[in-house]
């Protein structure tokens, strides 16, 4: 669909383009985000001091993941995962600070991230979606 889109655009006047890009900013006000989120179900060992967890994400991003767990956590303490993202050949080793504690788990950021390195991460993640995952 993307790619119908994209080639539909193209044919459009630059200004038929500005005006599409106008419709598309109002649909997305209030729900911008630096990188989309991929719901997907990948394994994750999360490291926060002497113990470590295993579980799986309920999403993920270049910005971050919401892995399922339960228990006692405390925000801003800072945690080392290691995921992989589904289709991925490699697995990533990242620092991360807790941000969100809820009853259905914990949302962390990654910390001392690059900006290229984040550019990579998202790119993974979007080349390695499969047809029935979801976006938000």
């Amino acid at each position: 669909m993307l790619d119908e889109i994209i080639k539909r655009v193209r044919n459009l006047t630059q200004d038929q383009q500005k005006e599409i890009l106008e419709i598309l900013n109002t649909w997305q006000v209030g729900k911008q985000r630096e990188y989309q989120r991929l719901k997907a179900k990948s394994d994750v060992d999360v490291g926060l001091g002497n113990k470590v967890i295993q579980t799986d994400t309920i999403d993920i991003s270049a910005s971050g993941l919401y892995i399922n767990t339960t228990g006692k956590f405390e925000p801003e303490k800072m945690v080392k995962v290691v995921f992989s993202v589904p289709g991925a050949d490699k697995s990533f080793k990242l620092q991360g600070m807790i941000v969100r504690v809820d009853e259905n788990g914990i949302a962390i950021q990654f910390e001392n991230i690059t900006p290229y390195f984040k550019k990579i991460l998202d790119n993974i993640i979007w080349e390695n979606k499969n047809p029935g995952d979801d976006f938000s």
